[in-house]
């Protein structure tokens, strides 16, 4: 059985080409930190949105909820973009770092946070689109909303997460 020093190692091994050519580059460590950054903008930025509005759809007349609806689908695929750019960059900075940041427990809990930000995701979209089929659904709002409000939670967690670890 292999122990979580000897994968953590092995992982090192096979990333300290990377590792290197990342740290003797302020160039890349730039790039790649803008490129993160520029990802969770645009991911956080398009789903906080959504999320206020989702919160402020519920109160709304039917007509103006279906509306809602349709853009709140829209809205998936640019989170998705921002989120496939700070995963891939992620890895990147992460592999470039594997000896500090695969112990320390403030980056599990980080990626805690965002598995929990992603299953979150599938669930806001599940409701949407349920409440396309069902518009009237008062329970399917509240699922709505309380999906919203999870949200919202998850991406400033996972942002104060990320904060710390580049602090520690």
């Amino acid at each position: 059985m292999i122990t979580a020093a000897a994968f953590i190692q092995a992982v090192a091994t096979a990333a300290k080409p990377w590792a290197s050519l990342y740290s003797d580059s302020k160039m890349l460590q730039t790039g790649f930190a803008f490129l993160h950054l520029g990802g969770l903008l645009a991911a956080a930025g398009f789903a906080v949105a959504a999320d206020r509005a989702t919160l402020r759809a519920r109160r709304r007349p039917a007509a103006e909820q279906a509306v809602f609806l349709s853009e709140l689908d829209a809205t998936h695929l640019p989170v998705l973009a921002g989120l496939a750019l700070v995963v891939a960059t992620g890895l990147a900075m992460m592999l470039a770092d594997v000896d500090n940041l695969l112990p320390s427990p403030v980056f599990w809990l980080k990626m805690g946070a965002f598995v929990l930000l992603l299953a979150n995701g599938a669930t806001l979209q599940r409701a949407g689109a349920r409440l396309q089929r069902e518009e009237t659904n008062p329970r399917r709002w509240r699922a709505l909303t309380h999906a919203a409000v999870r949200s919202v939670v998850l991406w400033t967690v996972t942002l104060f997460l990320g904060t710390v670890l580049t602090a520690a």
